[in-house]
């Protein structure tokens, strides 16, 4: 009897780590875009009411062409609402780029919407989306 239930314990220690080490493995996984390599962000307001963006990407060179990074910056109006406060369109015809962004705000809640377009001969153009917030 004692010999059965140290073999079942066995079999589901057995049978948890395995499903522990799958669920990691599967956190790990992330999308392969066609022409961008990765990403850089941050969003800070300073104390003095500053706001700054800053949006940098790399893509592969010989494959990506160019790039269109639309950075929208938004106040907290209501419990649910947002106001567009400064929109930024920004394109480069390089496979990298670095660019800040900055504008003066008054006290409250903000968030920043930066949508990458990443185009190239890698494929169709990759779009991907980053939103951060901070308070003054």
């Amino acid at each position: 009897m004692k010999r059965l239930i140290s073999l079942l314990l066995c079999l589901i220690l057995i049978c948890s780590l395995g499903c522990m080490v799958v669920s990691a493995q599967s956190e790990q996984i992330s999308p392969r875009y066609n022409n961008l390599a990765y990403t850089d962000t941050s969003f800070n307001i300073d104390s003095n009411g500053n706001a700054t963006v800053y949006a940098g990407y790399t893509g592969y060179s010989g494959i990506t062409t160019g790039a269109k990074i639309t950075i929208l910056l938004e106040k907290k109006n209501l419990i649910f609402f947002w106001k567009d406060i400064e929109e930024w369109v920004i394109t480069s015809s390089d496979y990298y780029g670095n660019f800040t962004r900055s504008c003066a705000v008054s006290s409250g809640d903000y968030r920043v919407t930066i949508t990458f377009e990443i185009s190239g001969s890698g494929g169709a153009t990759d779009v991907y989306e980053v939103e951060l917030k901070d308070s003054y």
